[in-house]
């Protein structure tokens, strides 16, 4: 085994559980049923039931020193959630199942942000209403198992940005694609010990994050190409370090093995496609 190999890094990513808004017959900004931040359906909650037992199982297998999901189970793990509530939902049962805490990026929520109201509506400003996102205090204690920074203290959000572009949120994407890239780095380097990183986050952020990572064309309006993620999936990435070059491979795509057929949902193209082509739709 390479030394290259014995450091690389690990990134779990993961769709959140089905939200009230994936369930929407039209889950558009010009449905007036949309939330800003929406919870989790009875259905989503089943499915963060799952995620905490698949959670568990890996929990054990680390704690065996078993093999799980193809790597030695002995890393340390680090869960991360974007700011939204589905992700935080689903982000907790996932860190109470392996038994650890999880933090909050800001960088991690699903493009547009947080408003109300829909893009290109009347008036020049598209009828959107930013709004802060939840602060610092309402995340930890709606989840006590969370870790958020100052930084969002007052909310993740800026209003006055309204409904974010697909453009920012792309470049947000980047932004993220090189956080991850400099974890790879600092554990190859050494200078932090190795570990496995699980990422809770939203379908079209993940498609813009992969599309990044794998050095797709990144467009807006009507995409030629999607990473489609179901509710509640598990995505493997591997990032290798090496002296002859650097790569990032995709070994494990759109998992839902541990969510029940009748209990699965998302992941259609049509879905994704609208949340490029009407933005703000996600």
């Amino acid at each position: 085994t390479t030394r290259a190999a014995m450091v690389a890094m690990n990134a779990y990513v993961m769709r959140h559980a089905e939200s009230t808004n994936n369930a929407l017959g039209a889950a558009t900004i010009e449905n007036d049923a949309r939330e800003h931040d929406p919870g989790l359906t009875a259905r989503g909650e089943a499915q963060c039931a799952r995620v905490r037992a698949r959670g568990g199982a890996s929990a054990s297998a680390r704690g065996a020193g078993e093999v799980d999901g193809g790597d030695r189970a002995s890393r340390e793990v680090e869960v991360w959630s974007s700011p939204m509530r589905r992700c935080l939902m689903t982000a907790d049962a996932l860190a109470r199942g392996l038994g650890v805490r999880f933090g909050v990026r800001g960088d991690l929520h699903e493009h547009g942000g947080c408003f109300r109201g829909a893009r290109g509506g009347a008036g020049d400003g598209g009828g959107v209403v930013g709004l802060p996102g939840m602060t610092k205090a309402e995340m930890e204690d709606a989840f006590p198992a969370c870790d958020v920074p100052m930084e969002l203290e007052h909310g993740w959000w800026s209003p006055e940005r309204g409904c974010e572009s697909v453009r920012d949120a792309q470049e947000r994407a980047r932004g993220t694609a090189e956080w991850l890239w400099a974890r790879a780095r600092a554990m190859n380097a050494l200078e932090e010990p190795a570990k496995d990183l699980y990422i809770v986050a939203h379908g079209m952020f993940i498609d813009m994050l992969f599309k990044t990572l794998f050095n797709v064309p990144r467009t807006s309006g009507k995409q030629p190409s999607l990473f489609c993620s179901q509710n509640a999936c598990v995505h493997k990435l591997r990032f290798d370090v090496a002296e002859d070059g650097e790569s990032v491979g995709l070994q494990m795509f759109n998992d839902v093995t541990h969510i029940p057929e009748h209990d699965r949902s998302g992941g259609s193209i049509e879905g994704l496609d609208v949340a490029y082509t009407k933005e703000g739709s996600a």
